[in-house]
């Protein structure tokens, strides 16, 4: 969804005084999220403007700013506030608001033009795939921190191995250029969600509680456990290689410079590792 705004005007005409309550407005956005939205902007519109001015903006910088916040709550069919559950203890969306605007804020100085964009390798991907890259290099979640979202999400068949296959398939078509500079951006986006959270303690915000309900703790508890019988079964190598490879993002080259290994036995490894894993796994349903 675009957005057409007129730089001099306020965005938003609502006062941030909807008779629609934020709970009442979460349950609209499950069945009506386009009247939902319009109820989001004329309710807060104003407040998320006001929130980017007081980061330092001036009125320009803060109006671009605000499309693009704007956007990313809209994409993906309104995901983001599909995904909360309740309005919190105090039965408003405003400290989520807070924090999500400050992180879209970070996340934009960080971009290479203030949008983050897909690389043109990774949009000839599966849309499974094209998930996992913005959750593990955009959103800094862990292989399976991302295999929850995307089981909260309602992609089928998703398992740690599935998450495996996908980062190996991401990293194999992005150059080395292109690696390195999206594992720094890696690191200071975990850096500043560790931030974030310390912000929102030192303020005494109440953010929604967006923890997976006990169900989906189970369900990850249990394939944790799955994972790491899986994995008892391989060598240390393999071990080893699949840590470089999907939790440091590391390219099968710089794995064999550090390994002093061939590529090509690098990979006969990591496709060994993952096949049993999956086969492991698969055994245990």
């Amino acid at each position: 969804m675009g957005f057409m705004t007129n730089r001099r005007k306020m965005p938003g005409s609502g006062d941030g005084q909807s008779l629609v309550s934020d709970d009442d407005l979460l349950a609209q956005f499950q069945h009506k999220p386009e009247e939902a939205w319009l109820s989001f902007i004329e309710k807060y519109a104003n407040m998320i403007f006001s929130l980017i001015r007081g980061l330092g903006f001036d009125y320009d910088q803060a109006m671009d700013r605000f499309v693009f916040v704007c956007e990313k709550f809209s994409e993906q069919n309104f995901r983001r506030l599909k995904s909360i559950k309740y309005a919190g203890s105090r039965g408003d969306l405003t400290p989520w608001i807070r924090q999500v605007v400050r992180r879209l804020c970070i996340n934009w100085a960080w971009s290479e033009d203030g949008r983050r964009r897909l690389l043109k390798p990774i949009k000839s991907l599966e849309p499974l795939q094209q998930r996992v890259f913005e959750l593990y290099f955009w959103q800094g979640l862990s292989p399976s921190e991302c295999e929850e979202r995307l089981r909260q999400e309602h992609f089928a068949d998703v398992g740690p191995a599935s998450v495996f296959v996908a980062l190996d398939r991401i990293l194999s078509q992005v150059s080395e250029k292109k690696l390195w500079r999206l594992v720094s951006n890696l690191a200071r986006t975990r850096g500043a969600v560790s931030l974030e959270a310390m912000d929102e303690e030192s303020a005494g915000w109440d953010p929604p509680d967006e923890r997976p309900d006990p169900e989906s703790e189970l369900i990850q508890r249990e394939q944790n456990q799955l994972l790491q019988r899986a994995l008892q079964h391989l060598s240390d190598q393999q071990i080893l290689i699949m840590q470089f490879r999907f939790e440091h993002a590391l390219s099968i080259g710089g794995i064999a410079d550090i390994l002093r290994l061939d590529e090509r036995e690098v990979r006969k490894t990591l496709n060994t590792g993952l096949e049993q894993v999956r086969r492991s796994l698969e055994c245990n349903k």
